[in-house]
């Protein structure tokens, strides 16, 4: 199998990509519920902690009183276990209510030891702070529209290599820089044409090859670049229908190249396999957590209250999912935020030998090879 960029050049990626018999995705489990304290409120993304939890990124945007915290991390795991929340203390103190320095997050991602990243959007920073205790460590970034600089930073994805790749959503640039905020690269400009971008918003990198996928939200499509910034495939079909995509959010890239994007505008996760075609789409199976059984139990009056809604079947299903990621063990998460929650589904699936199927020019297709 190969890709073909936008300058007639071809990947070929037989050697790395398996081919799969895909079984569908089996719904595991679904956690949260709308708390502001022990819960989801405002999630616009979150990071796997390498130790089984997450940390999960919430923007209360509320200006009514003080008690909440506009920005925390609440720490949660697969079991809808909420032990704490962290919140960014700057010197060692909490933001003030109100005038936060880093008061707009939109998203994050771990380095698994320890540290979290997140992009701000009002201050134009990549934040650093530790899982512990939530200490800021570092902030950097210059505002602007230029090489190495952020305007309204949104996706965010962290490389093993210690880098980072930044979606800088109104310049409509997507750079790698270090750690510690020393630009390597970059490449996009404003547009609609192919490999331009408008409000970019989520980023990854695939892999296996180490292509970069951006969210390109305005321009309703998802498209793939070289880290050099070549343009080497773009999902644009705008619409309700099969792949078509609106307003999509956020991307992960899975161990196989399947493509997974938070269609946000449809309310729905859409799976595309490492050529582009359209797999599947999901749009939702979430059953009521224990933790929400318990708070009903608690409260005769949301109990019939629950008891005379005509149509509970719309609570399994996305409302506005923002971010998206996939664990080692192909579970695929996502931050379903118009319903306070996670959904879990985890990808089922068979890799086939040379040997258990046809070679993949036997059936060709115009976007492969």
């Amino acid at each position: 199998m190969t890709l073909t960029m936008e300058s007639g050049g071809t990947i070929s990626v037989e050697s790395s990509y398996p081919d799969l018999l895909r079984m569908g995705h089996r719904f595991e489990t679904s956690i949260g519920q709308r708390l502001v304290v022990d819960g989801f409120y405002g999630a616009m993304d979150f990071a796997f902690g390498g130790d089984g939890w997450f940390y999960a990124l919430n923007r209360y945007h509320s200006t009514s009183g003080t008690r909440f915290p506009r920005v925390r991390f609440a720490v949660c795991n697969i079991d809808d276990e909420f032990p704490r929340n962290i919140e960014p203390l700057i010197d060692g103190k909490l933001q003030v209510r109100g005038s936060e320095r880093y008061g707009s997050p939109v998203f994050c991602d771990s380095d698994l030891q320890g540290s979290l990243f997140f992009t701000d959007e009002r201050a134009n920073k990549v934040v650093t702070m530790t899982t512990d205790s939530g200490d800021v460590t570092a902030a950097w970034g210059e505002t602007g529209d230029g090489h190495g600089e952020l305007n309204a930073p949104s996706g965010i994805s962290y490389l093993k290599d210690d880098t980072l790749w930044v979606v800088s959503s109104r310049s409509a640039r997507v750079q790698q820089f270090t750690r510690s905020g020393e630009n390597i690269r970059g490449f996009g400009s404003v547009g609609n044409a192919p490999g331009q971008l408008d409000h970019p918003w989520g980023v990854d990198v695939d892999p296996i090859d180490g292509s970069v996928v951006v969210a390109d939200w305005r321009n309703d499509r998802v498209q793939r670049f070289s880290p050099e910034g070549e343009l080497m495939q773009v999902l644009d079909e705008l619409g309700r229908d099969a792949g078509r995509l609106n307003r999509p959010s956020d991307v992960a890239v899975d161990a196989h190249g399947d493509l997974y994007v938070c269609d946000r505008g449809n309310d729905r996760l859409v799976q595309f396999n490492r050529a582009g075609l359209f797999i599947e789409a999901m749009r939702g199976d979430a059953v009521m957590t224990e933790r929400g059984a318990d708070k009903l139990m608690a409260n005769p009056d949301m109990l019939r209250w629950r008891d005379n809604i005509v149509d509970l079947g719309r609570e399994k299903l996305f409302w506005k999912p923002t971010a998206v990621k996939v664990d080692d063990e192909f579970r695929v998460h996502v931050i379903d935020s118009g319903r306070f929650r996670m959904q879990i589904y985890r990808k089922t699936f068979r890799e086939l030998g040379d040997d258990q199927i046809d070679p993949p020019e036997t059936y060709a297709d115009p976007k492969i090879n």
